[in-house]
């Protein structure tokens, strides 16, 4: 004998609201619908309850209201979606719905006035559901509405062919609820994510507030079109690569059940503070390839919407930092569902033990190659910290172009430049003419004739040592009239300075402060910059000769290098790295 038993409607609708949503996978589940209805247009408004308060204040939304283009849906229709369990007749072979409860659970764990009005033929109709009244008439029910002037005035500004759906989610909870702002700036980057293909494929246009939202592909699949594959013991960890290109696994052979899978790995963040000298490069990078301990693993699309985010799948990708860059995405159709188990709210899964055994298979390989490739950048990282600060200033100045005329300046012709040159290179040679007959006399031997000079010895006489990582910034042991600086010339290596590590002032650079590699290599640049603009001046101003500028100029490093001396010895005991602060 069959026994029919009592539903609680209230209790039922409460516990589907409780099962886990945010304010983001809840909109999202809404959204839904309005793509499922061939929308191609889609809004987010948001309506505070104090319009007074800060967009950073929390409890302060009085309602969600979701506008979509869409086919909209006659009376049978808006209580069809209403319906617990929506009839699945209706459903499309690749419908991004799966239990017909979304819309009504999504709506309920945010607020308890659930409101739908929509059209498809011009003739608008308006359901109003409330959690409140079900749970105390015991009865799940819908009641009708007119349309009143505020849904006249969003028909009018968003619906504009008089079809379809405005959702409004009305009565919000209190209960920390998230403030607009935050709920904006989640919802531009998941739902870039979650309908990545339907805003890159279709044309789709989604709105949160009034941003639109820009697709955003997790896996970065063009960047690594244009890098190629992953070779994980030279990768520098700076561009996108692929490790896995877009291929097919079979998840079940009798059923003939697939998916598609792809594997690509993501830039190393720290690596762009070293070579960029600046955390904001780092922050960028962090940021525009979403690389936090939450976004690591396994992207898994249904029907071309995201329905897992950065999933580690029962432990195939392990919680551990190496893994930081992996990016694989998984996609498969409804025909899969079983082997993935998906929940109510389409955010989290659950493999088969079959799939999760093709899965990690397939992927052992990607998995070490990602492992290693971060493993191999981290040490990179490593080798540029732990190189001397001086290679890192030089390396810094690989691609570095300095101002050719500044504003204002008027540019001399081509033969006076010529002519300066001629006398700044001439200057140079005999310069280091002169530093090599000194390093031939400390060594003990006969310096009467510099012209007779090897590139070894010149390499030497100009860096201070034999060093091809030294480009332009050279630290000696000793600058003629023991300046802290001076500027060095040729047709090889441009303009370079030589410091004088030795000077009072380097010591303190260089020796004082020896563990402050950022302050070393800060200084280095400096003290090129302080060269490059004398050789400007050289080249550049005109009004007056060479001579009286090599005098006027030489005047200004001595000066300045007997001044920076004084005050190294005036308060040597109160500089940085003693410094204890000026009561």
């Amino acid at each position: 004998m069959s026994i029919e038993l009592e539903i609680d409607p209230g209790r039922i609708l409460f516990g589907l609201s409780r099962i886990g949503y945010t304010t983001s996978s809840a909109i999202c589940d809404i959204i839904d619908n309005s793509i499922r209805a061939n929308a191609k247009f889609v809004k987010l408004v948001i309506i505070k309850e104090r319009k007074d308060f800060s967009d950073a204040k929390k409890n302060n939304i009085s309602e969600y209201i979701i506008a979509d283009d869409g086919d909209g849906m006659d009376r049978e229709g808006i209580l069809n979606a209403l319906m617990l369990g929506s009839s699945d007749k209706l459903y499309e072979e690749h419908s991004l719905s799966k239990f017909g409860l979304g819309l009504k659970s999504a709506s309920f764990s945010q607020g308890d006035i659930l409101e739908i009005v929509s059209s498809k033929d011009g003739e608008f109709n308006k359901f109003r559901v409330s959690l409140p009244e079900i749970m105390q008439t015991n009865k799940y029910s819908a009641t009708e509405e007119e349309i009143s002037k505020a849904d006249r005035d969003l028909i009018e500004k968003y619906l504009k062919e008089n079809k379809g759906t405005l959702i409004r989610i009305s009565g919000i909870r209190k209960n920390n609820h998230p403030s607009v702002k935050n709920t904006i700036a989640e919802l531009n980057t998941k739902v870039g994510v979650i309908y990545y293909y339907f805003i890159k494929e279709t044309g789709l246009e989604i709105f949160i507030g009034d941003t639109k939202v820009v697709g955003i592909d997790p896996l970065f699949v063009e960047e690594a079109n244009i890098s190629g594959n992953l070779d994980e013991n030279v990768w520098d960890g700076t561009d996108v690569r692929w490790i896995e290109k877009n291929k097919t696994i079979v998840l079940d052979n009798d059923l003939n059940i697939t998916a598609e899978l792809e594997v690509t790995q993501l830039p190393y963040p720290p690596i762009f503070r070293i070579k960029n000298l600046g955390e904001a490069k780092d922050a960028e990078i962090r940021k525009k390839y979403l690389i936090e301990s939450p976004n690591y693993g396994f992207y898994v699309y249904r029907n071309k919407r995201l329905i897992s985010w950065a999933s580690h799948l029962n432990g195939i990708i392990p919680y551990d930092q190496d893994y930081y860059a992996f990016r694989g995405r998984i996609s498969i159709d409804n025909l899969a569902d079983d082997f993935f188990n998906i929940d109510v709210k389409k955010s989290t899964l659950t493999l088969s033990e079959e799939a999760w055994k093709v899965i990690s298979d397939v992927t052992r390989e990607a998995r070490s190659k990602s492992q290693n490739a971060w493993k191999n950048a981290n040490r990179l990282r490593n080798e540029i910290i732990n190189k001397d600060p001086n290679e890192i200033a030089n390396k810094l100045l690989e691609e570095f172009e300095q101002i050719e005329i500044l504003p204002g300046d008027i540019l001399p012709t081509e033969e006076e430049v010529e002519r300066r040159l001629e006398m700044i290179t001439s200057d140079m040679a005999s310069k280091v003419r002169l530093i090599v007959k000194m390093m031939r006399e400390d060594k003990g031997e006969e310096a009467t004739d510099q012209d007779d000079i090897s590139e070894e010895e010149k390499e030497e006489a100009i860096k201070g040592e034999i060093n091809p990582t030294l480009s332009k910034i050279f630290r000696v042991s000793s600058v003629q009239d023991n300046l802290l600086w001076e500027p060095y010339y040729d047709t090889d290596l441009g303009n370079c300075v030589r410091i004088n590590k030795l000077h009072r002032f380097g010591i303190y650079i260089y020796e004082s402060n020896l563990s402050n590699k950022d302050m070393q290599i800060t200084f280095d640049l400096l003290m090129l910059q302080l060269s490059d603009s004398e050789f400007y001046a050289y080249k550049n101003v005109t009004e007056f000769d060479y001579e009286q500028l090599k005098s006027v100029l030489w005047n200004f490093r001595r000066i300045i290098s007997e001044f920076l001396a004084n005050m190294v010895r005036k308060l040597e005991n109160e500089l940085p790295p003693n410094y204890k602060g000026v009561e």
